[in-house]
């Protein structure tokens, strides 16, 4: 049996309850036929980067699994089929994380990243603006 982790992004007018049983019901797919689910999550309700299917919105959802190629096939079938289910996306992977909840991991990291970086950067990877008030105003004359 192989290692995989689904990750997938529920309709913008479902419950967190509804998501949640929708996430178990997934789970208890994988366990009848012989696989095992590692981890289960609810990772909660996000904005999207672009409008899927008029959803502007989502429930993010992350199942971490043991199975083999035929129960993950018949899987992404079958959550093609769901009309709850927006996107989904299922990947082998070598060895599970250990980490808490992945996609707040990645919020946290993005956060912190703006909070160090405020500057453009040239080619030797050094802050050159660190505000607009910094910011010289050029003549046209000098460009000529």
């Amino acid at each position: 049996m192989n290692l995989y982790e689904n990750i997938f992004i529920g309709r913008q007018d479902l419950s967190q309850q509804q998501m949640e049983a929708l996430g178990v019901s997934l789970g208890l797919f994988v366990t009848q036929h012989d696989g095992e689910v590692v981890r289960s999550e609810y990772c909660g309700f996000r904005s999207l980067a672009y409008p899927i299917k008029k959803n502007h919105k989502g429930h993010y959802y992350i199942i971490q699994m043991k199975a083999d190629g035929e129960t993950v096939a018949e899987l992404n079938r079958i959550m093609k089929i769901n009309e709850d289910i927006i996107r989904h996306l299922i990947v082998r992977v070598d060895a599970f994380e250990d980490r808490e909840n992945l996609i707040t991991q990645a919020k946290t990291y993005t956060d912190e990243f703006a909070q160090k970086d405020t500057g453009y950067r040239n080619s030797d990877n050094k802050t050159i603006v660190k505000e607009e008030s910094d910011i010289e105003p050029v003549s046209e004359a000098a460009g000529e």
